[in-house]
Parts: C-alpha cells; structure tokens; sequence
C-alpha cells in the first residue's frame, strides 16, 4: 500500500497533466476567437468608413446644389 506522501505525488501529477492540457486547449480556443473577431472588427471599421464618406459626400453635395458654396 502507497504511501500518502507517493499518492499525493502522483495526484499531483495528474493535476498538473490536466491543467497543461486544459491550458493549451483553452489558448487554442482564445487565439481562434481573436481572428475571428479582427475579421469582424475589420469589416465593421470598413462599413463604418463606407457610412461617413456617404454622410459627408451628401452634405457636401447638398452645400453645393444649394449654393452655399
């Protein structure tokens, strides 16, 4: 029969194999998510640029038909 010291070793051990697993898991995940979601912040900034061209392309062509300019 094992020791408490040798079975607290090996329980250790395994937590220890358990974390490393869960921890390489977990930033695999986290790294797969940050690309996902530079693509979507690069696809809102895009529209975001898209919308105030249009809005500052319509007041100006607005300033101009009117004659204020």
């Amino acid at each position: 029969m094992p020791s408490q010291t040798q079975q607290n070793t090996v329980d250790i051990t395994e937590i220890k194999t358990d974390l490393k697993v869960i921890k390489e898991n977990h930033l695999h995940h986290i790294e797969k998510d940050m690309a996902r979601l530079d693509k979507t912040i690069h696809r809102m900034d895009m529209r975001l640029w898209g919308i105030l061209i249009l809005l500052v392309g319509s007041v100006v062509l607005g300033a101009i038909t009117n004659g204020v300019w």
